[in-house]
C-alpha cells in the first residue's frame, strides 16, 4: 500500500511538472507569434505611400526592378510605423502577372532588428498609379 501511495505521489508530481512546462511553452509560442499588419498603399514611379494597421503609415521605395518573362523581380526598402512599432526593412521578391507581389526580407533598423518579414500585396487597380492592399507578417527573431 505504501508503494502505491508513493507511485501516485510521483505521478501527481510528474503531471504538475508537465503542466508547468506546457504552460511555459505556450507563453513562449504566444510571444514569438507573427505580428500581422494590414495596409493599403498607392504607388507611382517606384514609390508607394499608404496606411498601415490602425492609424499607422507605410512608405516604400523600389530600388531594383527587373522583368523576367511574364513577371518581374524587385528589391525595395520599406518604412512602417504603427503605434509603438517602427522599422525599416530591406525586401525582395516577385511581381506576378496574376496581380500580386510576394516579398521576403529582414528588418534592418528600428523595432525588431533582425526579424524576418513576409508580405503579400494584391493589386486593386490602376495603371500608371496603382492601388494595393495587403498584409505584412513580422516574425520576431528568437531570443
Amino acid at each position: 500500500m505504501t508503494n502505491l501511495k508513493t507511485i501516485i505521489g510521483l505521478l501527481v508530481a510528474a503531471v504538475a511538472v508537465v503542466g508547468v512546462v506546457a504552460f511555459g511553452a505556450a507563453q513562449a509560442s504566444a510571444s514569438s507569434a507573427p505580428i500581422v499588419i494590414t495596409y493599403k498603399k498607392t504607388c507611382e514611379a517606384g514609390y508607394c505611400a499608404g496606411t498601415a494597421g490602425d492609424g499607422g503609415t507605410l512608405r516604400m521605395q523600389i530600388t531594383s526592378y527587373r522583368v523576367t518573362g511574364n513577371d518581374a523581380q524587385l528589391t525595395l526598402t520599406e518604412w512602417i510605423t504603427v503605434g509603438d512599432i517602427s522599422f525599416t526593412a530591406e525586401m525582395n521578391g516577385h511581381f506576378s502577372p496574376a496581380g500580386f507581389i510576394v516579398l521576403n526580407g529582414t528588418v534592418t533598423e528600428g523595432s525588431f532588428v533582425g526579424a524576418q518579414v513576409h508580405q503579400r500585396s494584391n493589386l486593386m487597380g490602376g495603371d500608371a498609379i496603382t492601388q494595393w492592399t495587403g498584409e505584412l507578417q513580422l516574425l520576431p527573431a528568437s531570443a
